[in-house]
């Protein structure tokens, strides 16, 4: 095996791009591009040209659909929420066959190649400070789960010293990841409260890292954006809901921010 570049890493993840992008337009399911992907459709074309990874959203009816439809295959194998070999509350598609994946923070059992990240987008409560509240909570048991997961990591000359003493540490208080799927299938009904689904509003709460507010109707619309040479769907409402996240999401961050931001924990090898 030998180390992938930034510009490998992006083409791989672009191929499996690709196989979401004809699953979704021949199956009648709607994504969009999303976070640093979306920015750089809109700014670049394509890539920020420092970015090493794909985000995808789609909202909850067709995540589900997407989740229930898509069929794995010998390249692209698709790991559910519901897959009892995964750690965490969304999906991705991997490339199984040409690329593997080393990862200090596990998010599944299995080992698997580079990937795309696909989010649901799930009903909140309208008021916004009922959703604040409720939200805070979610973050803390999301923030929690990342503990367990990293006791699953196997020590790696990959990760130095420093490192390795980090996944023991995480091994220790968390019993080796003991009852961490048992965590996730909560986390899952947590995030998927039935009782918002007549609300009007909507945010990402799988990986919760973003607090968002939008309102469900800037998700229902799509059109395209030129990404890497392909015409790739995107919200209608982009640039609102880009704002609403990033404030100038068109303006450049500083030098030293420019850096992709998994390689000081995932290292990426062509098989």
């Amino acid at each position: 095996m030998r180390e992938l570049s930034l510009n490998e890493i992006q083409e791989y993840s672009l191929r499996v791009l690709e196989n979401i992008h004809d699953f979704c337009v021949n199956h009648g399911i709607h994504y969009s591009l999303a976070y640093g992907t979306l920015i750089g459709a809109v700014r670049h074309k394509g890539f920020i040209p420092w970015d090493d990874d794909i985000d995808v959203i789609m909202t909850r009816d067709n995540f589900e659909r997407f989740l229930n439809e898509y069929e794995s295959t010998d390249q692209f194998k698709l790991i559910s929420p519901y897959n009892k070999e995964s750690y965490i509350a969304f999906a991705r598609v991997c490339d199984n066959k040409e690329t593997l994946v080393l990862n200090r923070t596990p998010w599944c059992k299995c080992e698997t190649g580079i990937w795309v990240d696909i989010f649901p987008m799930d009903a909140i409560d309208d008021n916004e400070e009922s959703h604040k509240k409720r939200y805070k909570k979610i973050h803390n048991k999301w923030a929690y789960l990342s503990i367990p997961r990293g006791g699953k990591s196997n020590f790696s000359r990959q990760w130095g010293a420093i490192g390795n003493i980090k996944v023991l540490l995480k091994k220790i208080i968390s019993f080796n990841g003991f009852h961490l799927r048992n965590n996730v299938e909560k986390y899952l009904n947590l995030i998927n409260d039935k009782s918002f689904f007549e609300s009007s509003h909507c945010a990402q709460l799988a990986c919760c890292d973003e607090y968002g507010f939008y309102e469900k109707k800037d998700f229902e619309k799509y059109t395209t954006l030129e990404f890497e040479g392909h015409k790739l769907c995107v919200i209608k409402e982009y640039d609102k809901v880009l704002r609403s996240l990033y404030g100038d999401y068109m303006q450049l961050p500083p030098i030293e921010d420019q850096q992709p931001k998994q390689a000081d924990y995932i290292k990426f090898y062509k098989k």
